[in-house]
């Protein structure tokens, strides 16, 4: 995906996870309400983003459909989410997506807890980079191999977040299941990656 909307403003064989919560999304919109929706979903984000237990929360264009969106949003934990969802923009966004009916099919929405994250990105709301390229991203390790898959995705990471200087996030974790919303799944991870620039 390509993000382009503003807004306002060592080694370890199991890695654990944070209380974050991390939300992947994939939305595919009608086209003629590709702009209503664009409203709408910047409208939510701007006012997502006041919340001081928002961590992120960004929006990116399909590179080859123009017409599927790609959303990730952090908080600090299930608790801040689940506030979140009862605010009245929450309500307002709702009640757009029911009585609009933008999406041409039911939006996959993924829940992780990321790990492996330090104290400044369990706390800081993270910057939106407009001018990058981002990816989000389900892997499926077969039972056999989880844990050289958890040792090679912990190095992955460390590399990334320390050498790779266009790198501008490497957030991952395992499917966790949220009431009433989605099932976690056991051996599912999701992955939300950035990069600075376009495709690389």
């Amino acid at each position: 995906m390509m993000l382009l909307v503003s807004s306002t403003s060592s080694f370890t064989a199991k890695p654990t996870a944070t209380n974050m919560l991390a939300i992947n999304r994939r939305c595919k919109v009608k086209p003629d309400l590709r702009d209503k929706f664009l409203t709408a979903i910047k409208e939510h984000q701007q006012s997502t983003r006041r919340n001081e237990d928002n961590l992120q929360f960004i929006i990116g264009q399909d590179v080859e459909d123009e017409n599927t969106f790609y959303i990730h949003e952090e908080f600090t934990n299930l608790s801040a989410f689940q506030d979140h969802i009862l605010t009245s923009h929450s309500a307002k966004f709702d009640e757009f997506m029911k009585v609009h009916d933008p999406l041409e099919e039911a939006q996959d929405m993924c829940f992780y807890h990321p790990r492996e994250e330090n104290e400044d990105t369990m706390t800081t709301k993270r910057p939106i980079n407009k001018n990058s390229f981002g990816l989000n991203v389900n892997l499926y390790p077969k039972e056999s191999v989880r844990d050289e898959f958890l040792q090679v995705i912990s190095n992955n990471k460390k590399g990334t977040d320390a050498d790779e200087k266009l790198a501008l996030q490497y957030t991952y974790g395992e499917s966790v299941g949220v009431k009433g919303m989605s099932e976690g799944y056991p051996n599912t991870f999701h992955f939300h990656e950035q990069y600075i620039g376009k495709n690389h």
